[in-house]
């Protein structure tokens, strides 16, 4: 499982991005949807999106500096333009303060991937699903992006000292794959409408992509916070080499992505 205690700005500046790419798959999904759930909502982008087409949204994070995050980009979503504002609170699943059945719309975006529990996450998606209503689910796949497996090679390259597997234990993990999220859906009484692989292309500067690595966000910053300053910045210098194949005219990074994902509902 991964934490995201205390890299809330550097996740913003990086990664964040990258999960954007996923959102017009979700709200596709996920139409016309009034009454929408976002589990995990980040930096807010997803639940921001949904209330500008008129849902009435409540987005839920675990992670205080995430709310409150998503709390400033919704009120400046509202000071700038006629739409909804959006509803945010401090909390998770598999407790989300909702009631059974309620929700018109879910969306867990790299959610179910991230939390200790990922069957019970799920289970608490589809008790709060109301009948019929679309759970919409993303996860990342076992093989990591270009942006990840390069920075793996240099630290391998570098010497870096492993860190202890933050992993699931085998009863509780599943296979990171379209068909697995679709697997624990099913055991959580869904039935499966959707499966399938998204692909887009993500866009970020290098100087975002390494800020989010050194400050801590995912299974690279843990590694990366872990080795010492000279083993950190050995590992800066080879995986920017690394990363060159993927700049573009303008500088910007252009790394091919994919994610599964999956939209289920109660029967």
């Amino acid at each position: 499982m991964s934490s995201f205690d205390g890299v809330a700005d550097a996740y913003r500046r990086s990664f964040a991005t990258l999960c954007v790419g996923a959102v017009p798959a979700l709200l596709d999904a996920t139409a016309p949807g009034r009454d929408h759930l976002d589990v995990g909502c980040g930096t807010g982008e997803l639940a921001i999106a949904a209330a500008r087409e008129g849902r009435r949204v409540l987005a839920v994070d675990p992670d205080a500096d995430m709310v409150a995050l998503t709390r400033e980009a919704a009120t400046r979503e509202t000071a700038a333009s006629a739409g909804p504002a959006l509803t945010v609170r401090e909390a998770g699943a598999p407790l989300l303060p909702v009631p059974d059945r309620s929700s018109g719309a879910v969306t867990a975006n790299f959610v179910v991937n991230h939390v200790p529990d990922p069957r019970a996450t799920v289970r608490d998606l589809a008790r709060v699903a109301a009948p019929s209503a679309p759970i919409a689910m993303t996860i990342w796949p076992a093989a990591p992006g270009p942006h990840l497996a390069a920075y793996g090679e240099a630290s391998r390259a570098a010497g870096a000292v492993p860190v202890p597997s933050a992993r699931l234990v085998p009863e509780l993990d599943f296979p990171r794959s379209t068909d697995g999220l679709a697997s624990i859906a099913r055991e959580a009484g869904l039935q499966v409408g959707r499966a399938e692989e998204l692909r887009w292309t993500w866009r970020v500067a290098a100087d975002d992509l390494m800020a989010g690595i050194a400050g801590g966000v995912g299974g690279a910053g843990r590694l990366h916070r872990a080795q010492t300053g000279a083993v950190r910045a050995e590992i800066e210098e080879r995986v920017r080499r690394l990363w060159a194949p993927f700049v573009e005219a303008d500088g910007a990074l252009a790394f091919p992505v994919s994610a599964a994902l999956v939209v289920a509902s109660r029967p």
